[in-house]
């Protein structure tokens, strides 16, 4: 949901998914799709969604996230933040947080400076810490508006940032390490593509690379998609892939997931 606190503006969403495969990453966190807007003032977005499955199998899984993007002239100040939890049978299977908090200086209309820090765990990644702050630049490369029927977006981001990782010892072999300190380069493309006000598509890729082993390397692609059914009924699809070149031993280095949903806004 986006709250307009200026214009005194009150809106919310519920959100129903099906989630049609349970993804084992988010050492990348995509926030280009929390706010595709650059709106002068305040907003808030928030998203809420669960499932609950009892009888032959009892599985509990609620997401959320709660967001903030403040902007005056050329600063764009955002605050990000959400989650997940999953149990089965009553134990917990996945207990992921995080928070980020991101500054953007708009050099011109295709050009900004950005940083950020965040703050991330992850049970499932073995994460007891995630510690990352960067920053980068971003170029606007086109921006296509035809008769405001169509309008075609794509931005190119080059940056680097420092990582702290902490691991769940507990649940490593015991001569693997679980205490990393890295400097990653930042790379990411971002594309999107709206349609008569009805059909909103936004393509995401980061590549994040270790600078003292390209071996070591992460990348995620996410593609979101929106189609509004009528005023208060949209149609959401996400699906994000993930890859990790060096993951902990315990894990795979590929994760997929998909998200099907309604979006219902009062």
């Amino acid at each position: 949901m986006y709250l307009n606190i200026l214009n005194k503006k009150i809106s919310f969403s519920i959100i129903f998914c099906f989630i049609s495969s349970i993804f084992f990453g988010q050492s990348i966190v995509n926030t280009e799709k929390l706010f595709n807007k650059n709106k002068d003032g305040l907003q808030v977005s928030s998203e809420f969604n669960g499932t609950s499955i009892s009888g032959n199998a009892s599985v509990f899984i609620l997401g959320y996230s709660l967001n903030f993007s403040y902007k005056k002239n050329k600063s764009l100040l955002r605050l990000f933040s959400g989650g997940q939890y999953i149990s089965q049978n009553k134990t917990e299977v996945s207990n992921s947080a995080f928070s980020q908090l991101r500054y953007d200086y708009q050099i011109n209309n295709k050009s900004r400076y950005f940083m950020f820090t965040q703050l991330q765990s992850n049970a499932i990644l073995l994460f007891n810490k995630r510690l990352i702050g960067g920053l980068g630049y971003r170029r606007n490369l086109i921006n296509i508006e035809k008769d405001s029927s169509s309008k075609i977006n794509f931005d190119l981001s080059l940056g680097v940032m420092q990582e702290e990782e902490v691991l769940n010892r507990s649940r490593l072999p015991q001569n693997e390490k679980y205490y990393t300190n890295y400097t990653r380069s930042i790379f990411s493309m971002v594309g999107s593509w709206k349609y008569k006000k009805k059909l909103t598509v936004i393509n995401t890729t980061y590549f994040q690379q270790y600078l003292f082993s390209l071996a070591d390397y992460r990348l995620l692609n996410e593609t979101n998609m929106l189609y509004k059914l009528n005023k208060n009924l949209s149609l959401s699809l996400d699906i994000e892939y993930r890859f990790d070149s060096d993951p902990p031993s315990l894990l795979t280095n590929k994760d997929l997931n998909s998200n099907l949903g309604l979006v219902i806004v009062f």
